[in-house]
């Protein structure tokens, strides 16, 4: 999402736009004094919320003309449409202009559904090509990763080495103390990926 808003930021200036990301995630009192405002309709938070930050709000960076420009808005709208964003323009019930969220391909997650803990799938990264991976080449990806990890950490010859690394990794915190018999499932080896800093 992050990534996306950077490209959003870079696109639009490419167009000659020059926008300002005015706010991403908000706390319960944020969003309590926005509704009261007027400029929500919520008094919770949803894809603004912390915890799940699929939203961002922008203006015009030009002092005294923030949000006076509809053709700026429609602009920047039709780029972030293009990007896969959902664009609070378009909504009828309560139009929010500077207002930009990912809502699931073909924008199908609700507010509701935010509060109920279903999000959507990660907002694939924009102009990147999406291929489906398969579990042999997450097999292939995952030993080689554990491979060049187990060779910078200079392990302990097979026999020995489980139990012990185990152990460390626990007290790092990259494993959560789970059974090492159990199967690591795609998520759970994404996580492990993630704390080891190999996705960096």
């Amino acid at each position: 999402m992050a990534a996306n808003c950077r490209i959003f930021l870079e696109r639009c200036r490419e167009a000659g736009l020059n926008p300002l990301i005015t706010g991403t995630v908000r706390d319960d009192a944020y969003q309590l004094d926005a509704y009261n405002r007027g400029a929500s309709k919520s008094k919770r938070p949803s894809f603004h919320a912390q915890g799940v930050g699929l939203a961002f709000d922008f203006c015009k960076n030009v002092a005294g003309h923030e949000y006076d420009d509809p053709v700026f808005f429609q602009s920047c709208g039709k780029i972030g449409e293009e990007m896969g964003f959902e664009w609070g323009g378009r909504w009828k019930s309560f139009p929010d202009y500077p207002h930009m969220q990912w809502s699931g391909p073909g924008h199908t997650y609700q507010s509701s559904d935010i509060w109920a803990g279903r999000l959507p799938p990660l907002m694939p990264l924009y102009g990147k090509e999406e291929v489906e991976m398969t579990q042999e080449q997450f097999n292939q990806m995952f030993e080689a990763a554990l491979v060049s990890h187990a060779a910078k950490l200079k392990t302990r010859p097979a026999g020995e080495w489980a139990a012990a690394s185990w152990e460390a990794a626990q007290k790092a915190g990259i494993l959560d103390g789970s059974a090492p018999q159990a199967p690591l499932t795609r998520e759970q080896a994404a996580v492990i990926f993630q704390r080891l800093k190999l996705l960096e």
